[in-house]
């Protein structure tokens, strides 16, 4: 699942502020850019890793998690500005009047690759992902919530935990049940909103919030309408 630090979110376009190197000893200059293709946290190495897309090819960079310089968590706005979302659309928009509306059932999700066996806390993140998959259990995770919420220490987990709730509606989408296709939608939204509230200052309020709004927006796109909205 798609996971924010700072201000950063996976494809979007990317430019650096400042010159840094990184871990493996590969050296950024001001000005470059590219466009972000994956991030990454490793609660086994404690590294945050960030891949960058750029015309001459990928480039994979390390940031240990207990650095007190260069790139980092709290301090990525100091080295990198993010542009404008290049996300490719997951479906054709589709727009419906309150008074026709119709959920959107995508076609059937390609097996994912299985991913590694890495414990944090009694649960793997593997289960994680199989939970946001799963059409089986509530409507709200709870257990889920919590163990994602201690293993990933900073705001950004509140996006991922929505990121999660995402996958959720579209695995209910899937399946035909709207009613809880609706519910996970909402939670989804509410933990976006958990995001831009946890703002520390008016700049950083204003971009988490638009994210927020960004994030609904396409939510409801793949859906075919916003529930959350009154008909």
């Amino acid at each position: 699942m798609s996971m924010t630090i700072d201000n950063l979110r996976v494809d979007h376009r990317i430019t650096v502020l400042r010159d840094f190197t990184d871990a493996n000893g590969i050296t950024m200059r001001g000005g470059e850019g590219g466009i972000l293709r994956d991030l990454g946290w490793d609660q086994i190495r404690m590294e945050i890793r960030i891949v960058i897309e750029r015309d001459s090819g990928k480039v994979d960079l390390i940031f240990p998690l207990r650095a007190t310089t260069g790139p980092r968590n709290g301090h990525m706005r100091e080295y990198f500005e993010i542009g404008e979302d290049v996300t490719p659309p997951r479906v054709i928009p589709t727009f419906h009047d309150h008074s026709q509306r119709k959920m959107i059932v995508p076609p059937p999700e390609k097996g994912p690759a299985p991913l590694p066996e890495k414990k944090l806390g009694p649960m793997k993140t593997s289960e994680w992902k199989t939970a946001a998959q799963s059409t089986d259990g509530p409507d709200r995770l709870e257990a889920v919530e919590e163990e994602m919420r201690r293993a990933i220490d900073h705001i950004g987990v509140a996006a991922s935990i929505a990121e999660m709730y995402a996958h959720r509606m579209r695995a209910f989408q899937r399946a035909g049940n709207e009613a809880r296709a609706i519910a996970s939608f909402k939670l989804a939204v509410d933990w976006m909103g958990t995001y831009a509230g946890s703002a520390t200052s008016g700049g950083e309020g204003a971009a988490l919030s638009l994210e927020r709004d960004e994030f609904r927006a396409a939510l409801a796109r793949e859906f075919g309408y916003d529930p959350t909205e009154e008909k």
